[in-house]
């Protein structure tokens, strides 16, 4: 038998045709040139990159490219994944590329641009949870002298005291005064504070307290005459003397996995919510940044600068949140014990907790007590914060001291449970608690809500399992428009019932009132109030009934203060402290043993504080908290509302763990952006109507008056004075805290 021929075996010259055309397309455009195809002298640029003039050898058919070979110095080392084939011509070495790069032609400027598929330079992951660690705030050593002063008096004006009553009386006076500070690792406090009731001797009682910082997570509390960890009493008295150890493990909060595609090797620098957290190289190809530290809230602004041959390349994502994984595993422990040496209750006693995160859903915790006369109790809850369905189980069991005949007293298990629902405006939970030695004492709460603006409903009832314990109630309110809303209550239970129409009307943004009634069984009390806020730091408040009419006014400025009075008696309260924090001498609402110092350099600035009360800046836009407990994280927000004209803002909260002892020092400065209205001349005798000011890379504009808002600045700047028709322009300095400006030399035509 003869051996097939390899003619036959490739087939007909018309099938070797179609397969060397199949080839061609199946290895793409760029294979289709050879050692014979014409050479031509290109801009060759890859991605954004450019590689210079270099001859290659093309295949084009007008402008679209069917073929090319490319010299080996246009490609670079990391790129060489790109290359499919190399071919030698005559010696001269040339690369085929990979049919899955796309080139494209420009005739008019002889250019030749190959895409890059950045796939094909690999894949990198790249761990920034060590390298980029936000820089932690600095701590400060802190001292001071804190006081307070409060009173109450009575007094009659509506002529309802007895006949042997006095017309007015001293009510409870008090007082407290004490020194304390922070330093590396501790703090300490010593004081007293004093107390007067009618009819009563006064009471001094004097205490201490301190902190050691093990590590940034242990810390240990000692006190005497002061709650378990509580560093700056003010005026609350306490019989418990004793120490308190905590533990803190948070887990550090980062962004989820970010992609980037890099076409070259590059330099990337992370910025988070306007805080340069440092930089990083990557390779070209798909880079993955992974364990981006993040605040720990809902709303971050990642921003990357991307710097390679080509200059920098930003990219902003907005609205980032800390990944799930992330927000799982934090703990939080406390253990404390002492001695209490009050009259009706003396003796030692003891009491620990417990909280952990088992994921961002749900967390567990537990808490116990004993005390020396034989009392203890101790519970657990779980609680599942989940969407659309949330709620909570826990225990509790508690036993009372024994009686005077020695006998104990009976155990007392609880079993209580919390179920929501949520999904849209509507919103439903239910409570119980189960006492299990005494069923009919158990309770059942149910509510329903539902929000549809401008609408609001709710309703609710609750009951034990026994007769006339139950009550209903509900209520429906309306949003008028952006300055009134009205609210319509009501409740019933076995006996009675009753119900209340408000209205809230706001006249300016500093004034506020409000009027209403409520009527039950023979009764109705119309009310009214007034509110009126000069600025931030300020509140006066008026409110009148048929039994009452009052007048408060409340002072947070370097000092709180308050003072109330009614037609039956009157009350004022002073607190404060004068503090030496980071080499100055501030007066504070507050003592800043463990404390945050806010520098936003804005004036009479608003900030709230853990999303409840607030504090104000002072004249050189710092803001000091105080009052912060073991292991709390401290949330900053601002509203954007609330910014006083000029002033501009980057992000509008964050949030801070304080150091474990001494003060924090934040320093938010940069967050805000500060402008202060400025009138620019062409000459003295003739402003600058309507141009405009190119200042610092901004453009600003003036009005018809030659006032612009002109961002503020430590030291003198150049900017260019432009008319917007183009016919003149000039070059002026203005120095810092400028009101005017005038064209250095006379305005130039261009």
């Amino acid at each position: 038998m003869s051996r097939p021929s390899r003619s036959r075996s490739s087939g007909s010259p018309g099938r070797l045709a179609l397969a060397v055309a199949l080839a061609l397309a199946a290895a793409g455009l760029a294979g289709a040139a050879g050692c014979d195809s014409p050479e031509e002298l290109l801009d060759v640029q890859v991605g954004q990159s450019s590689r210079g003039s270099v001859v290659v050898r093309i295949e084009r058919e007008d402008a679209r490219v069917t073929g090319l070979l490319l010299p080996p110095e246009v490609l670079r080392p990391n790129e060489q994944a790109y290359v499919a084939a190399r071919v030698d011509c005559d010696g001269v070495a040339y690369l085929r590329l990979l049919p899955e790069l796309r080139v494209s032609y420009r005739a008019e400027t002889q250019q030749l641009r190959i895409s890059p598929v950045l796939a094909r330079l690999g894949q990198r992951d790249i761990d920034v949870g060590q390298t980029l660690v936000p820089a932690p705030y600095p701590v400060v050593p802190a001292f001071g002298v804190d006081f307070g002063v409060q009173a109450a008096a009575t007094y009659d004006l509506r002529g309802e005291r007895a006949p042997d009553q006095p017309a007015a009386a001293l009510g409870t006076l008090g007082g407290y005064v004490g020194v304390g500070g922070g330093l590396g690792n501790a703090t300490g406090y010593v004081g007293a504070v004093a107390s007067r009731r009618p009819g009563e001797d006064t009471r001094v009682q004097l205490r201490a307290t301190a902190q050691y910082a093990v590590s940034p997570s242990f810390a240990v509390y000692a006190a005497y005459h002061g709650a378990p960890g509580v560093t700056q009493p003010g005026f609350s008295t306490s019989s418990f003397s004793g120490v308190t150890a905590t533990y803190r493990r948070v887990v550090p909060a980062v962004a989820p996995p970010t992609a980037l595609q890099l076409e070259n090797p590059s330099v990337i620098t992370v910025v988070v919510n306007g805080q340069r957290l440092g930089s990083v190289e990557a390779p070209a190809g798909e880079v993955t940044l992974r364990n981006i530290p993040l605040p720990r809230q809902a709303r971050n602004t990642l921003q990357f600068l991307i710097e390679d041959e080509n200059g920098v390349t930003p990219r902003t994502l907005e609205n980032v949140a800390p990944s799930a994984a992330s927000l799982s595993g934090g703990l939080l422990a406390s253990l404390s014990a002492g001695y209490s040496d009050d009259a009706g209750s003396a003796g030692w006693s003891g009491a620990g907790s417990v909280a952990y995160s088992l994921t961002p859903s749900v967390a567990v915790q537990a808490q116990g007590s004993v005390s020396g006369s034989g009392a203890f109790s101790a519970g657990a809850q779980v609680s599942v914060a989940g969407s659309p369905v949330s709620g909570g189980l826990g225990v509790q069991v508690a036993r009372a001291a024994p009686a005077e005949d020695s006998r104990p007293a009976p155990l007392d298990t609880r079993v209580s449970g919390t179920l929501g629902y949520s999904r849209g405006p509507l919103g439903l939970s239910g409570a119980v608690q189960v006492p299990v030695a005494d069923l009919p004492n158990s309770t059942l709460s149910l509510r329903a809500t539902y929000n549809a603006a401008p609408w609001a409903f709710s309703a609710g009832a609750s009951s034990a399992l026994k007769p006339d314990t139950w009550q209903i109630d509900g209520g429906v309110s309306r949003v008028i428009n952006d300055r009134s809303s009205v609210n319509l209550s009501g409740t019933a239970r076995p006996g009675g019932w009753s119900a209340a129409l408000r209205g809230s009307y706001v006249f300016t943004p500093r004034l506020q009132g409000s009027a209403g009634i409520s009527v039950g069984p023979g009764v109705a009390s119309p009310s009214v109030a007034l509110n009126y806020r000069p600025d931030p730091s300020q509140s006066l408040s008026l409110s009148a009934d048929l039994s009452e009419v009052g007048v408060s006014y409340a002072l947070s400025r370097g000092i709180d203060a308050s003072v109330s009075a009614n037609t039956r008696g009157a009350s004022a309260q002073v607190t404060g402290a004068v503090a030496y924090l980071d080499g100055r001498l501030l007066l504070s609402a507050g003592l800043a043993q463990r404390g945050v110092l806010v520098r936003t350099g804005v004036p009479g600035l608003a900030l709230t504080v853990n999303g409840l009360g607030g504090v104000v800046t002072n004249a050189q836009g710092d803001a000091l908290i105080t009052q912060i407990t073991p292991a709390q994280a401290v949330s900053l927000r601002v509203n954007p509302r609330d910014l006083p004209l000029g002033v501009s803002i980057g992000s509008v909260e964050a949030e801070v763990l304080p150091a474990a002892t001494g003060l924090t020092v934040v320093d938010w400065r940069d967050n805000f952006k500060v402008s202060t209205f400025v009138r620019l001349r062409w000459t003295p005798t003739e402003v600058a109507a309507g141009a405009d000011l190119y200042l610092d890379g901004e453009k600003i504009l003036l009005d018809d008056e030659g006032y612009g808002l002109v961002p503020r600045a430590g030291a003198a700047r150049t900017g260019e004075l432009r008319d917007p028709a183009g016919t003149r322009r000039c070059l002026l300095t203005l120095a810092p805290g400028a009101e005017e400006g005038v064209c250095a030399s006379v305005p130039q035509t261009p």
